[in-house]
């Protein structure tokens, strides 16, 4: 039997680098590429600084096109401190390499926010 490493990698959305307008997919530059075939065992969120928005803007979080958060209110509770978005019990298999992307919508742009995304994965056969 092979013995099957764990692997983490970690992406972070900042305002002040990435933007944040209305209805947008951000590809944050701070970010990596999760190669074809990871099946994604995990991913949380660490809010570094508070998201805000002048409107009613919606986030959701994707990894090489995999959804691991649908989009949700930028000031909901899953958007404080740090949050479990997809537990082990949930996995996802990548068909395609690509990197984080974080997408708003709602038609109100993000002003402020920083947040450390953390996708843990393994290589599937």
């Amino acid at each position: 039997m092979a013995i099957t490493r764990t692997y983490i990698g970690r992406c972070q959305y900042d305002f002040d680098i990435d933007g944040g307008a209305a209805d947008t997919v951000i590809t944050p530059a701070n970010n990596f590429n999760l190669p074809i075939g990871a099946m994604i065992i995990g991913a949380w969120t660490d809010i570094k600084t508070t998201l805000a928005s002048g409107g009613s803007a919606t986030i959701a979080i994707a990894a090489a096109g995999t959804v691991i958060k649908a989009a949700t209110a930028f000031d909901n509770a899953s958007y404080v401190g740090i949050d479990a978005h997809l537990a082990r019990t949930s996995a996802a298999l990548t068909t395609a390499a690509g990197p984080v992307t974080f997408t708003t919508a709602g038609s109100a742009a993000l002003t402020a926010g920083k947040v450390d995304i953390y996708v843990e994965y393994i290589l599937a056969d």
